[in-house]
């Protein structure tokens, strides 16, 4: 419900404009000063006002309302403010308007215009707030969208949970190995919810520090800090009626837990560098690849904010496990890349296919996906054969054998990929085991695993 914010003197003025707003199914408040004003709107979430523009006795100039107008737009450059005054002149409506006011109203109004001029500003300001969230969306992490198809049991499986999970509005922890592609099945949550038309925000926890934490998630205003030279849209403000996907949830720090469950707990946040109080509206969809419960156990993560995360949690199956889902999403990449890198179409030899089949895939559906990219250009034929494929040696159980060898002729940023999975899967998927085995931070290990994740 829309909130309007009537700014009058007259207190007879502010009881009849709250009872024709309530009748129109607007939430209404009133004040009687500007500065009355300036100060609710700068706590408070206002969609639009009603502004006076005499406050003194005997004076009917409008130079309070105008001060008004500029004060206001300046703490919400896209809250219209509808003038109001029983003193109209042409010249001082025209002051109002290049001042900044959306529309100017003669007192007394008539109802049917007044009610046309509130709806075509709030509508107004719907579309500039969506402009500006598309114009950062575009800055963000947003999770591509992707069909996903099921061939195996245990994905069709999951597909139909999440199916059914997403007509609601509670919280989902999707948990699961690396690489499995759980941005996609986030994604798929928000597709087939009733918030798909707004949204869908995606931010990778593991790769925010402590300072950019409040700033990425919620925002800030110009001048909040050195360096912010304009007002940036947060995260949960982007995702607004909409899904926030929370990745890589179990690296937070503790402060940023902190500061996360107070959001979900009071269902508000306030930006940096602002007093305005802004309520949390999105749905939140998070994921790991960590042991939660061992994360709590050694206190390294917050129960009561994995209560508040896992109104229900649902664990992705690794590929290996889901061995009908190989050959079609191999055809389905190979297509893809073949197109995208225009190069003649390609297919799999029965070797190949065999090779995939056997392959114990520790970066599971990423790691699919990269061998495929690499081998369009590795390939000798129009038939790419197991060699192609340059997949290492497994073990009879399906499940990669530690001991990898490296190609020569491979790119430096391909080895570099390989001995990233080498140490996720010696680890068993545990990606803090397998950062600090490589001296590196665990943001810097999934700023480094980005590089080359594309689910």
């Amino acid at each position: 419900m829309k909130t309007i914010l009537v700014v009058d003197d007259s207190l007879d003025i502010q009881a009849s404009l709250k009872f024709f707003l309530e009748d129109e199914g607007y939430l209404c408040h009133g004040v009687l000063s500007p500065d009355s004003a300036l100060d609710y709107v700068a706590k408070n979430s206002v969609d639009l006002v009603l502004l006076d523009m005499n406050f003194s006795q005997n004076t009917t100039s409008g130079a309070e309302g105008l001060t008004a107008i500029e004060a206001l737009k300046e703490l919400d450059p896209l809250l219209p403010v509808i003038v109001m005054t029983g003193w109209a002149t042409l010249d001082l409506a025209v002051k109002a308007l290049t001042t900044g006011a959306a529309d100017f109203i003669e007192k007394p109004w008539q109802d049917e215009r007044l009610a046309h001029a509130i709806k075509l500003q709030l509508n107004t300001r719907r579309d500039k707030q969506d402009l500006a969230r598309l114009t950062q969306e575009k800055q963000r992490s947003i999770a591509p969208q992707s069909a996903l198809h099921a061939y195996s049991t245990q994905k069709q499986q999951v597909l139909s949970q999440l199916e059914n999970l997403a007509k609601s509005d509670m919280n989902i922890l999707l948990t699961g190995e690396n690489g499995t592609g759980k941005s996609y099945y986030a994604q798929f949550i928000h597709q087939h919810s009733t918030r798909s038309r707004a949204s869908f925000i995606a931010l990778n926890m593991g790769a925010l520090s402590d300072e950019l934490f409040n700033s990425e998630v919620f925002g800030h205003k110009k001048g909040a800090f050195t360096g912010a030279s304009q007002d940036r849209l947060g995260a949960f403000t982007l995702a607004e009626d909409g899904t926030l996907f929370l990745d890589e949830i179990a690296n937070l720090s503790a402060q940023s837990q902190a500061k996360l469950l107070h959001v979900l707990e009071e269902r508000k946040y306030t930006a940096l560098g602002s007093s305005k109080v802004l309520e949390n509206k999105a749905r939140i969809i998070s994921a790991t690849n960590a042991d939660l419960s061992e994360a709590i156990a050694n206190e390294l993560f917050r129960q009561d904010l994995y209560y508040r995360l896992n109104t229900v949690e649902i664990e992705i199956p690794p590929l290996r496990s889901c061995k009908d889902d190989i050959l079609p999403l191999a055809n389905q990449f190979l297509t893809s890349f073949c197109k995208q890198y225009d190069k003649p179409a390609l297919s799999l030899a029965q070797c190949a296919k065999q090779a995939l089949l056997n392959y114990g895939f520790p970066g599971n559906v990423r790691e699919l996906k990269h061998i495929i990219e690499r081998v369009i250009f590795m390939a000798n034929g129009q038939q790419i054969t197991a060699q192609d494929l340059m997949l290492s040696a497994t073990t009879s159980n399906n499940k990669p054998n530690v001991q990898h060898t490296v190609d020569m002729t491979l790119s430096i940023d391909e080895v570099i990929e390989h001995a990233l999975l080498s140490r996720l899967e010696h680890f068993n998927g545990n990606a803090s085991k397998a950062a600090k085995s490589l001296g590196m931070s665990r943001s810097a290990w999934y700023r480094k695993m980005s590089k080359y994740d594309a689910v």
